[in-house]
């Protein structure tokens, strides 16, 4: 096989030989995002990286909630484009899922021992005892779908006070007044967020606030009894899962969608499309979470000090769940 050389990494990206050199051995002079993409291409056409540039093996950590069941798209998908862009690199990337911080710390210790981590990817929410012990490693760690001031890691997250705003003006917009949410506020920050980001759009709109219509419940994990004696027009649950467990409950009691209840979700997973109605929801192409998160980890191997905050836009990909509420004719 023919050796590649900067000369024809530079031709290949169209930059020149001293911008690829500079890409390659962390000077100053080029932005991050040609690094990044210098970088990868390097890996895929075989140059013999620097062994402080050349990853190895990487950690996608995720805590057994968000990942051991049936239906779960989100965060599994997110890791299999992260896997493919790995890959790419000639990396590898171990799936660890965590339970009982003891026996997750022994099993990245003797992968480390085995192979030598390159950096770790957090995905979603892990509890302080697990952020501190991670810290306490001294991997690079870029976190997915979750953000902290408290910790020295780089953060890929959405906005998702702004999300719950957003989803709850549009059922406003549409002409609904009794607005449900579904969702355990207790389970993690995200939902919390989501959460607080409805109370503030039925604020601003001057809606009053009926708890009665918040279902505190992650209703896709344990069964849950909806008050049909006091039914909203519409429903935002906290994520696809939840808003298919919606569809079993209502569909049930006789109830169609979105004739008598509109139903919305977050996440956008594929789920979305095999629901009857199609499901609307909020979120974004995981495709664009992994190259994010692996541009951020990239970075941080190459010595950047200061923490990184990546905040990504979602968008509403809208279906046929939600219709204009009849109390608004």
């Amino acid at each position: 096989m023919k050796k590649v050389s900067m000369q024809t990494i530079a031709k290949k990206m169209g930059v020149s030989t001293v911008t690829v050199h500079k890409a390659l051995n962390n000077q100053h002079g080029v932005s991050e995002k040609t690094r990044n993409e210098i970088i990868k291409l390097a890996c895929e056409m075989g140059y013999k990286m620097p062994d402080r540039l050349k990853p190895r093996c990487f950690i996608y950590l995720i805590h057994k909630n968000f990942i051991l069941s049936r239906d779960e798209q989100f965060y599994s998908e997110i890791y299999q484009h992260l896997n493919m862009e790995c890959l790419k690199l000639g990396a590898t990337l171990e799936l660890v899922v965590h339970d009982i911080p003891t026996t997750t710390f022994g099993t990245l210790k003797s992968i480390d021992a085995e192979r030598g981590i390159s950096g770790i990817f957090v995905s979603g929410q892990l509890s302080y005892e697990m952020l501190n012990g991670l810290r306490k490693l001294q991997n690079p760690v870029v976190c997915i779908d979750f953000y902290s001031s408290d910790y020295p890691f780089d953060y890929i997250y959405v906005d998702n006070y702004y999300a719950g705003y957003s989803l709850t003006k549009y059922l406003i917009k549409k002409g609904h007044t009794r607005i449900g949410f579904i969702g355990d506020i207790s389970f993690s920050n995200s939902i919390a967020d989501r959460y607080f980001g409805y109370l503030r759009a039925l604020n601003k709109y001057r809606i009053p606030h009926d708890e009665s219509l918040h279902v505190n419940a992650n209703i896709e994990h344990s069964p849950y009894e909806i008050n049909f004696d006091n039914l909203p027009t519409a429903f935002i649950c906290h994520c696809d899962k939840a808003a298919a467990a919606l569809y079993d409950i209502l569909h049930a009691r006789g109830y169609e969608i979105p004739r008598d209840v509109s139903v919305i979700g977050f996440d956008n997973t594929a789920l979305c499309e095999r629901l009857s109605p199609r499901l609307t929801s909020f979120g974004i192409e995981k495709g664009v979470y992994a190259s994010m998160a692996l541009g951020a980890m990239l970075n941080r191997i190459n010595k950047r000090d200061e923490v990184n905050y990546t905040k990504l836009n979602l968008r509403l990909y809208e279906r046929n769940s939600v219709s204009d509420s009849q109390s608004a004719d």
